[in-house]
Formats: structure tokens, C-alpha cells, sequence
């Protein structure tokens, strides 16, 4: 019985270990393309931040709606734009990635239109100017 036990235990550590290192290793791999990219890739949230997101503001929540396109596009989405056949509602922003193969499907949803501001209730930076502080 000890012996099965002990089989068991060492079989569970080494599977677990080994799953953990599968993660360890994603993780690497994710520091090291942030690493080598954190500049462009803050340049490009810096950009996106820079545009005023207000949702009644349709000249800039098109604008909004078209970089975050761009971006879909860059990173090898196919994106399109929904629109919801009223002007005064912001399109939707939709993108697939399809991977042939591939058994489940992922979605991810993020609103990208904000409220108004009142530039004089905030302090230091205005809306829309992204400051990087440490």
C-alpha cells in the first residue's frame, strides 16, 4: 500500500512540475517579447489614450473605433467595423482570429467609449494627455 501510495505521489509531483515549467517557460517568453517591445508598444497605448473616447464625440470615437482596427490588424486579426444603424450609437469593433484546428473559441469584450470630463476637475494632466509617472 505505501509502495502504490508513493507511486502515486511521485506520479502527481512530476506531472505538476512539469506543467509548471510549461508555464514558467510561456511567462519567459511573454516577459522577453515585452522586454524587447516596451517601447513601441507603450508608443502605441500612448496613442490610443491621446484620443478622446467620449461616446457623443463621433469624429473621435471613430477614430477611436479606426485605430483600434488598425491594431487588430497588425497583430493578424481580422477586424471589421459594426455599425448599429443609428449614428448617435459608436460602432463596434469586432475581430476574429481564426486558427485552423482549433476546438474552442475565445472571446474577449472591451468597451473603448468613456464618459465626459470636466477638465477642471482634474489636476496636473488634462484627459486625453497620458503621463507616464514612477
Amino acid at each position: 500500500m505505501k509502495i502504490l501510495l508513493y507511486i502515486i505521489l511521485v506520479t502527481i509531483l512530476l506531472a505538476t512540475s512539469s506543467a509548471r515549467y510549461g508555464v514558467v517557460a510561456q511567462q519567459s517568453k511573454v516577459r522577453e517579447y515585452r522586454i524587447a517591445n516596451e517601447h513601441r508598444i507603450l508608443e502605441e497605448f500612448v496613442t490610443l489614450l491621446s484620443i478622446p473616447n467620449v461616446a457623443s464625440d463621433h469624429v473621435n470615437i471613430r477614430r477611436n473605433a479606426a485605430l483600434i482596427i488598425e491594431m487588430m490588424r497588425r497583430r493578424g486579426l481580422e477586424p471589421r467595423l459594426l455599425e448599429a444603424g443609428n449614428s448617435t450609437v459608436p460602432p463596434a469593433v469586432y475581430g476574429e482570429w481564426k486558427v485552423p484546428g482549433a476546438t474552442r473559441t475565445i472571446i474577449l469584450y472591451a468597451h473603448y467609449d468613456g464618459q465626459p470630463t470636466d477638465p477642471k476637475q482634474w489636476a496636473g494632466t488634462m484627459p486625453w494627455q497620458p503621463t507616464l509617472r514612477s
